[in-house]
């Protein structure tokens, strides 16, 4: 007998979500014996856990205490924020060697003992950031303000200080982290002597306040921040020798360039990768240490725009990565110390996920772009082998000798399953089960006005309230996003599951512009936001209604982030259609979003201004005649609350009626039960009320 229940109004806040617990951040330890992760170990609290690979036996490790731990310090709060990190326990970890490993718990860090989980006592991490092991018992970290030598006895040892306001040393500013995926600012050679780190000026970047008005007495949150067209902070690339502490200056990154990336390739040769701010072009070099000579690694061109390869590995002294050069699809490239490329393969790679000797893991597209197929590849005869072939999207991590692999896998009718692939067969690391009665949804494909394929997933109520019902659109719309893939996420969409268990029919589709179609599918938004992702959502609402005669007078729409713009847009352009919307966390004027995002696709504000304006929310509000409701956190440190208040006062000068539900601690990304909670009810409720639906409240 099943034990499964009905989805339920309040099971849309839970947290994690039940039946998406796998393992997270998984690491092998480096003899590759036992593997290590983070997963829930009491409510949303993540624990650190160890697993033998030889006994198959699972232990916790380590949980935080009291279940959540210390309070979150501000770094680590913004540094989740940027990873889209939501639960709370342990943040991060790193394994430092077969017997020890880094734990971070809210932003916080000590050393502990991987075979008993007690804290190794006589190192110093405070203010810690960043850490990397320099060697036997030290330990190099940055506090933002110095980078410091940790080593036993509490031993700690300034390096290099920052030069004063505005300035930090061996982190990454704001756009590299939220826009071109750089995470740190230091980079340690393989010997362990040479530390390349970043000194980062955003004085001349305007600062962005945020009063937090749910704290008592106050507090001002103050913040680097590059509006569009503004100034960006300028990042000068340094050499430290350990030994010596002597600083070189390996390059200047002006504010009209972006430090995009720095790997080293051996001990004495340092790769750097710079993308100029029109984004179109990306220079390659080595900086050779042994005699500073700096040698051309060639360069990369991309029309409209460069997008930046998410990981980069050395392999034998040649940097492998990824790149859109050819055709606009991403392939495996290596670029040869020479500056030559070789393209390994015709598969089109989604990640490139990490590297060990001769041996490559890469996530391809599958047979459809709906589908993400993880490949083991030798890196020699250039051969692709499929692993984890049962499911529809895979992902993983490569093992440190190359023949264990760890697998994350899961298909719409497949729950997610955890394993370790090895030559002797699969080891079982863990499989979830949902407590809730859902339905898979079913998979759709339509045409788009100029001809191409779009992939769209329809979550359907029970037959005899199909005709007739209303339709909910569920819409992110934006690049480097793809909602409709083959991923059991899909099918467990709590939020859409449940709209449809009350009697609505809901969609998702990947418009032109979203992600996994390559640069020329992308590059539709060049120039111009809100326009081709509206035409093609309105595609996908008319083949909805034409296939199930669902009712045209009541369609609404949600979405968050880009997917609340996207609502706001469709609630003004098309308000013949979408009769109640959602706005989660809304762009309203791109004029007031970051550098690195927006130029990259609307270009300079001077130069296309009138791109600007047309993708604008504002300048068409007073077509508003639906129910709008907009949720925004006011301590949003992404898309600022701003972008609300603006949008409201507007509304009150046209007389237009918007309802607002703000949430008073939470960033872009809720994680506080309360507001997650609220966002659940509030969406849904209005959802619901004004497409002639009911909740499951009591009456």
């Amino acid at each position: 007998m099943s034990t499964q229940r009905k989805l339920k109004l309040l099971d849309l806040a839970l947290r994690p979500i039940p039946g998406m617990t796998l393992p997270s951040q998984v690491a092998f330890s480096p003899s590759g014996e036992h593997l290590y992760y983070l997963a829930p170990q009491a409510g949303d609290s993540l624990a650190l856990f160890a697993f033998d690979l030889g006994r198959s036996e699972e232990r916790l490790l380590l949980a935080a205490p009291g279940g959540d731990g210390p309070d979150e310090t501000l770094e680590e709060e913004l540094r989740k924020q940027r990873l889209r990190q939501t639960m709370g326990g342990i943040g991060s970890f790193q394994i430092v060697d077969e017997a020890s490993a880094l734990v971070n718990i809210g932003g916080v860090f000590q050393l502990v003992d991987v075979g008993t989980g007690a804290t190794i006592d006589g190192f110093d991490f405070s203010g810690a950031r960043q850490l990397i092991k320099a060697g036997v018992d030290r330990f190099v970290i940055t506090t933002g303000d110095e980078i410091v030598l940790v080593g036993r006895d509490s031993h700690r040892e300034v390096l290099v200080t920052a030069a004063g306001e505005g300035m930090s040393v061996g982190v990454a500013e704001y756009v590299a982290q939220e826009e071109l995926g750089r995470m740190t600012g230091m980079w340690l050679d393989p010997s362990g002597r040479w530390l390349a780190y970043t000194e980062v000026d955003e004085s001349r970047v305007d600062q962005h306040l945020i009063v937090r008005t749910d704290l008592h007495p106050n507090v001002v949150e103050r913040y680097r921040y590059p509006l569009v067209g503004a100034t960006n902070a300028s990042v000068v690339l340094c050499l430290l020798d350990l030994e010596t502490h002597t600083r070189t200056v390996v390059e200047s990154v002006d504010a009209d360039h972006y430090l995009a990336n720095v790997i080293w390739l051996d001990a004495d040769r340092l790769a750097v990768s710079s993308l100029n701010r029109q984004q179109d072009r990306l220079n390659r070099w080595i900086y050779r240490v042994s005699d500073g000579v700096r040698l051309p690694l060639g360069h990369e061109h991309g029309q409209p725009w460069v997008n930046l390869a998410e990981n980069e590995f050395a392999v034998d002294g040649d940097l492998l990565t990824t790149s859109e050069a050819d055709r606009g699809q991403r392939h495996l490239v290596r670029i040869h110390d020479d500056g030559t490329r070789t393209q390994l393969g015709e598969l089109v790679i989604r990640e490139l996920l990490g590297v060990q000797g001769t041996t490559a893991l890469v996530v391809a597209t599958g047979d459809s772009p709906t589908e993400e197929w993880l490949y083991r590849v030798d890196l020699v005869e250039v051969h692709f082998e499929r692993i984890g072939t049962d499911y529809g999207v895979a992902t993983g991590v490569l093992a440190p000798r190359g023949d264990n692999v760890y697998i994350s896998a899961s298909s719409r009718s497949l729950e997610p399953k955890a394993m370790v692939d090895t030559p002797d067969g699969c080891v079982s690391i863990a499989q979830t089960s949902v407590p809730f009665v859902v339905g898979e949804p079913e998979m759709i494909e339509l045409e788009s006005a100029s001809g191409e394929t779009l992939y769209g997933a329809v979550y359907l109520p029970s037959p005899e309230c199909i005709e007739g019902a209303p339709l909910i659109v569920s819409v992110y719309g934006g690049p480097h996003a793809q909602l409709v893939v083959d991923h059991y996420g899909l099918t467990l969409d709590l939020q859409a599951q449940y709209l449809a268990s009350r009697g609505a029919v809901v969609v998702k589709l990947d418009n032109r512009g979203s992600y996994g179609r390559g640069l020329d599918f992308e590059a539709y938004l060049s120039r111009r936001f809100g326009e081709i992702e509206l035409s093609d959502q309105l595609c996908g609402v008319a083949y909805c209604q034409r296939r199930w005669r669902l009712d045209p007078d009541r369609v609404g729409i949600y979405g968050w982030s880009y997917g609340g713009y996207m609502t706001l847009m469709a609630m003004t352009r098309a308000p013949e259609v979408f009769k109640v919307g959602v706005a989660g966390a809304p762009v309203v004027d791109f004029r007031w979003y970051d550098t690195a995002y927006t130029e990259r696709y609307l270009g300079d504000p001077v130069e296309n201004q009138e791109g600007y304006e047309r993708s604008s929310v504002l300048d068409k509000l007073e077509q508003l005649s639906g129910r709008l409701m907009v949720i925004h956190g006011m301590i949003d440190e992404n898309v600022h609350f701003g972008h609300t208040s603006s949008l409201i006062a507007r509304a009150n000068e046209l007389g237009k009626e918007i309802e607002l539900v703000v949430l008073p601690s939470s960033r872009h990304a809720p994680t506080d039960q309360a507001s997650l909670l609220r966002v659940a009810t509030s969406r849904s409720r209005f959802l619901l009320s004004n497409l002639g639906l009911a909740d499951d409240s009591p009456s």
